[in-house]
């Protein structure tokens, strides 16, 4: 009998044991390994009562049903790995079926699904082998994960080898990060670049070895460094001048946070949004700046009771206006690319990598704090004399930009001064820049953020959404400029180009 057909005749004769053994003991080991998962929310580490098999008490409730597919999945090199049930199919929490307390999965991915569902949160690379991601299937036993035309015994020495090379490739990037805190880019980029070849497509040797590339071409069309100061995680400078335009911009480095807040219907429900690293003006753009793209200023706040106007925020602009602006500047920049920023990354950059606690931007406590750095209700009366409880907004007016204390990531007035226009569209969250929000072809109310002069700390929480008409001006509403960053397109793995 060929060995093929020799494994899996032994395995559906140990099918059948097991579920005599099951069956026939007193009582049913996996039942009890079910009671106690709600309880205790290990699956893998049920006790039974039965002598079941380490496999199955690893498997914990899906063991009850699914006798074949846990007696498959025993013998793979997964157990070893700790995959259990629940890493691929959820923990199935709170989905119980019928009265039986029959479990449903949390994930069924079938067929050439179960690859980009299942197998690739582990195998981002894909095959150990071939290193493609297709449809695992066509060589691997949907639970056994195994060859089907080896024996079990092979799948050890394809671990082994896969483990080395993995160890390789973490000596590779453990080398090069060396390399990069003695800034020597051309050694590290070559061991990222060795690591990137071991594990084709891996995230961290690819966004390392970007950095790199950035750090042997640091030109950027239309931007100048200001001055050494390179963020590592990209490669990038931190503070860039447009170049002939005399305005700064900040780089807002990539990570993920925690958008919205449960204080207002809009902002609701609080969810995690991730957001690449992009640049951001560090301050609003001014009366002179848009002067000097558009030959005209329409600002309220100007003239003879305003002076050095020319350092004031731009206001009584609209959604459209702004998008006139950025079109005129785009042409006069090289290299282009200059926009509003998105909702999300406005929130994100207004946060500064701080936790919701930090901010002190709503209660009456953290008022001191707010005036350090924002220009609003409280402090931007245009008489010190005025002890009026309340006063129409001709009593306040916003102040020259940069003239309060930045935020941690030397942003200046995201709060207070004028509200800023994002380029999104007002649309319930949760947020996702992919579903139409950000098209500036569709008509609808666009998103101002970080409240005005004339406005009280509440609208000037980070989370606040507030909402108006693309075509209406008002002389609280001002913009801040945004521009992605140049982006590296991989042509392939040894080849690396720079794109703006």
């Amino acid at each position: 009998m060929p060995q093929r057909k020799f494994f899996w005749a032994a395995l559906s004769l140990t099918t059948v044991v097991m579920v005599m053994l099951i069956h026939g003991l007193g009582g049913n080991p996996f039942n009890d390994a079910a009671a106690s998962e709600d309880k205790s929310r290990d699956h893998g580490r049920a006790t039974t009562q039965g002598k079941a098999a380490p496999g199955f008490r690893q498997a914990g409730v899906c063991a009850r049903c699914h006798v074949v597919s846990v007696l498959e999945w025993s013998i793979s090199a997964h157990v070893t790995a700790e995959t259990d049930c629940q890493k691929c199919h959820g923990p199935s929490q709170g989905h119980v079926a019928n009265e039986r307390n029959e479990v449903k999965p949390d994930r069924l991915p079938r067929g050439a699904a179960i690859a980009k569902q299942v197998c690739s949160t582990c195998h981002e690379t894909g095959c150990p082998e071939s290193l493609q991601v297709q449809n695992c299937q066509q060589c691997h036993h949907v639970h056994a994960l195994v060859h089907p035309t080896e024996s079990p015994d092979k799948k050890g020495s394809r671990l082994e080898t896969l483990v080395a090379r993995w160890q390789e490739f973490e000596q590779r990037v453990g080398i090069g990060e060396k390399h990069v805190k003695r800034r020597d880019w051309e050694a590290a980029q070559a061991e990222f670049r060795t690591a990137l070849e071991l594990i084709p497509g891996n995230h961290l040797a690819r966004r390392r070895l970007k950095m790199c590339v950035r750090r042997l071409n640091p030109h950027l069309a239309g931007f100048e460094a200001i001055d050494e100061h390179v963020e590592l995680e990209t490669g990038l400078p931190h503070e860039v001048n447009v170049v002939d335009l005399g305005t700064s911009m900040i780089l807002v480095p990539p990570g993920e946070f925690d958008m919205g807040s449960d204080a207002w219907p809009s902002s609701r429900p609080v969810h995690t949004v991730r957001v690449e690293a992009f640049y951001l003006g560090k301050h609003e753009v001014t009366q002179g700046l848009w002067k000097m793209v558009m030959s005209e200023n329409p600002s309220a706040h100007e003239g003879k009771h305003f002076p050095g106007a020319e350092r004031l925020p731009v206001e009584r602009v609209s959604w459209n206006d702004c998008q006139q602006f950025l079109s005129r500047l785009n042409e006069r920049v090289a290299g282009g690319g200059f926009r509003l920023p998105t909702e999300a990354e406005w929130e994100y950059a207004c946060w500064a990598g701080r936790q919701g606690s930090e901010i002190l931007a709503d209660t009456q406590d953290s008022e001191p704090a707010l005036r350090l750095r924002a220009w609003y209700r409280q402090n931007s009366l245009r008489s010190a004399n005025s002890h009026e409880e309340f006063a129409e907004i001709d009593a306040f007016a916003p102040r020259k930009v940069g003239s309060l204390q930045p935020n941690r990531w030397g942003l200046h007035d995201m709060q207070g001064n004028v509200a800023e226009w994002c380029s999104s569209l007002f649309r319930p969250y949760l947020y996702d820049a992919a579903d139409g929000r950000e098209l500036l072809s569709i008509q609808g109310s666009r998103v101002l953020r970080g409240g005005g002069f004339a406005d009280t700390a509440a609208s000037l929480h980070p989370a606040a959404r507030h909402a108006e008409r693309s075509h209406r001006r008002f002389r609280w509403n001002g913009m801040r400029l945004a521009r992605n960053v140049p982006s590296l397109s991989v042509v392939n793995e040894k080849r690396i180009q720079l794109h703006p």
